[in-house]
């Protein structure tokens, strides 16, 4: 019983949780910036994706900042929930534009990654960046 409740008691110490949410941060905000990038380098490429999905091809403008800033923000845990609930937002509404065809198994799977990628932001938007943030740190100067 002694060793169950040390492994309880480090699981839920400060030092782990904040080593949680630093790896949540850094799995959830680095693919939005690698991909806003590779948005730059395709930008012909991805206006034209952009416009399948019934929206103007100008958005691209908005999108690649948009995914490059808020992924960064979350990969700092600078404005780490603001970031996160915009990003939870943009993986329902890209998942419900671009990956609808839910007869094809990839754009299932596309569809139900982002949902559990939106989830993931959600969560973290609930619980915070922890201490290992910009966020984290500037808590601790107040």
């Amino acid at each position: 019983m002694a060793a169950t409740d040390s492994i309880r008691k480090a699981l839920e110490s400060t030092v782990f949780r904040s080593l949680g949410a630093l790896v949540a941060r850094l799995l959830l905000g680095l693919p939005f910036v690698i991909f806003g990038v590779m948005k730059y380098a395709n930008m012909g490429r991805m206006t034209a994706y952009i416009e399948k999905g019934g929206l103007p091809g100008e958005v691209i403008y908005l999108v690649i900042p948009f995914q490059i800033l808020c992924g960064l923000a979350v990969w700092l845990g600078a404005a780490t929930r603001w970031a996160a609930f915009l990003l939870g937002g943009f993986c329902l509404v890209a998942a419900s534009l671009y990956h609808n065809n839910l007869a094809d198994p990839g754009e299932l799977a596309f569809f139900t990654k982002d949902f559990a990628t939106a989830g993931g932001f959600y969560f973290l938007w609930q619980s915070g960046p922890g201490r290992w943030s910009i966020d984290g740190w500037l808590q601790r100067l107040e």
